[in-house]
């Protein structure tokens, strides 16, 4: 049996006065989100769909995420610590907390917390979807240090 958990907060985020970057702010919001929630479900393709194919490294992230997921059953929790921006360009910081257990061996566990940092733009020509470009530090999503 797989365990699944996942949590978002708000806490500490502040609240966008204009209706537009309010609108933006819940869109960035509800993907992250989705994004956390696909990684405890196994599912590392939200997570890769979100993110600009140009972002430099972008072949190593998915790699890395794919191979996060491949080894490891996962537990999310991500707070929004900072949230600014306007309706095209947002810059998130999350403090994140990653619980990693290795799907080999049910014993072995690694954490990992760190204050990860996203800078997104909406892309597209048709839906104007929010698409991560920068993601720092990205080695936050490496497959586990499992033996």
């Amino acid at each position: 049996m797989r365990r699944r958990a996942f949590l978002l907060t708000m806490g500490g985020a502040a609240a966008a006065g204009a209706a537009l970057a309010a609108d933006a702010q819940q869109q960035v919001f509800d993907l992250f989100s989705k994004i956390a929630s696909a990684l405890s479900d196994d599912d590392p393709a939200m997570f890769v769909e979100a993110v600009d194919p140009a972002m430099p490294h972008f072949d190593d992230f998915r790699r890395d995420v794919v191979a996060l997921t491949d080894l490891a059953t996962l537990t999310n929790s991500i707070e929004v610590l900072s949230d600014t921006g306007d309706d095209t360009h947002r810059a998130e910081e999350l403090d994140w907390y990653l619980e990693m257990m290795s799907k080999a061996d049910p014993h072995p566990v690694e954490r990992r917390r760190e204050v990860v940092k996203f800078r997104l733009e909406r892309k597209g020509d048709k839906s104007k979807k929010w698409k991560i470009v920068s993601i720092d530090p990205l080695h936050f999503f490496a497959p586990p240090k499992i033996t």
